[in-house]
């Protein structure tokens, strides 16, 4: 017998959520087949069984808790093993750890936790999360007690810290007052915020708070982006405004490379691929994958690329592989008549472009009034990478591609 674990898909995934489960207890799998799926904080991914075998227990059941990676989901046996309650006790019988991840998930899986035991080390034993917290916040992990008798720090020990030990008085509409539902307002509902929905929240907050950013806004004529498409798609090239504006993006990033960047370390990283990552609005919120290597595609493979990554994402079946190695964003809301907007970079990116709606306006030609096809673009740019001449010169590289026709 073997024990399936909440695997880390992905560098920064520390929790997750188990969404379904595709083989029900009892039943045998060959390799290969999908096992379970589950909800990180970037995609719904469905993970395939390495070998074959039975499942034999399923201790995590489908819900909406986060659980920790490294949770014991459930119990596997290999091929022609007996499988009973006294073989998978006997199992756990040698693991102390994981039979208390078991105990831990089977009663009450919103609590359930790898705890990461170092005795040797003189470090302080803390789940994952609750060492990421703390760390982020500044707090030693030493100086905690942990509540109801445990031996381990839990996220609610570390925000425990945070509390002051009587709470000063203040007033409600000070900037630093915590924030709290509106009093006397009926609440319809409660809304945790994990996986996608959580991550953007927390990518958010956090780019605002650290990043210097700038937004430049400017008034295109769309007119032979517009005949362009018209063109292809008379052709047979099933293209869209988003594709024709991600060509674009990418020609025009490796024209000006400065903006084909990102900040970490105290230094530029400068990139060798333009990889356009593209806002696309789901049922679970926002996911943004990437079309990689841009510039090495004519206008139909990038049509095909985008095309599959949509329904991908939709589907909820994109895989993380997808969603990362975006080196400059872009965010097209034209077709939900927006107009403009002041745009935030995706952090570490230093670039992300927003389009609005194509209009008919009224434009002055050689002191004459015509009605033009005009494009509103708000392009935010990471202060720290760029300053406002060069983010300028790739402001109006794009600008004349999109006057081009893309």
């Amino acid at each position: 017998m073997q024990a399936i674990r909440l695997p880390r898909l992905g560098q920064t995934m520390e929790a997750g959520v188990i969404r379904h489960w595709s083989v029900a207890e009892g039943d045998a799998f060959a390799e290969g087949d999908v096992l379970y799926e589950v909800e990180t904080e970037k995609a719904n991914i469905e993970v395939e069984a390495k070998s074959a075998g039975l499942l034999a227990r399923i201790l995590v059941s489908p819900s909406d808790h986060e659980i920790a990676v490294g949770t014991t989901l459930a119990v596997v046996a290999d091929p022609g093993e007996a499988v009973d309650d006294a073989a998978v006790a006997r199992f756990f019988g040698g693991d102390q750890l994981a039979a208390a991840a078991v105990v831990s998930a089977a009663v009450v899986p919103e609590a359930a936790e790898a705890v990461i035991p170092e005795p040797s080390s003189g470090r302080v034993k803390a789940v994952p999360k609750a060492r990421r917290v703390a760390r982020d916040l500044g707090i030693d992990l030493g100086a905690l007690s942990p509540a109801d008798g445990r031996d381990y720090i839990r996220v609610e020990d570390v925000m425990a810290a945070l509390a002051p030990p009587v709470a000063a008085p203040q007033d409600a509409l000070a900037p630093s007052a915590p924030q709290r539902p509106i009093d006397g307002v009926a609440v319809a509902a409660r809304i945790p915020l994990q996986g996608v929905a959580k991550a953007m929240a927390e990518t958010m907050a956090r780019t605002a708070h650290e990043v210097p950013q700038f937004v430049q806004q400017v008034s295109v004529d769309a007119a032979a982006l517009a005949a362009r498409l018209k063109r292809l798609r008379y052709e047979g090239v099933h293209v869209t405004y988003t594709d024709l504006l991600v060509s674009a993006l990418a020609h025009s990033a490796a024209e000006v490379p400065e903006v084909n960047s990102s900040f970490g370390d105290g230094e530029i990283v400068r990139y060798a691929d333009v990889n356009v990552a593209v806002a696309m609005a789901t049922d679970r919120g926002l996911v943004v994958p990437v079309v990689r290597q841009v510039t090495g595609m004519d206008i139909a493979e990038v049509a095909r690329t985008t095309k599959e990554l949509a329904e991908q994402a939709r589907a909820g079946r994109i895989g993380l592989d997808r969603l990362s190695g975006g080196t400059i964003s872009l965010s097209n809301l034209g077709a939900f008549g927006i107009d403009t907007g002041f745009p935030i970079v995706n952090a570490p990116q230093c670039a992300l472009v927003f389009v609005g709606k194509l209009a008919q306006e009224p434009v002055v030609v050689d002191g004459r009034i015509e009605i033009g096809t005009r494009m509103q673009l708000a392009i935010a740019f990471d202060h720290r990478v760029v300053d406002g001449m060069t983010a300028a010169r790739f402001t109006q590289a794009f600008r004349a591609r999109i006057e081009a026709g893309g």
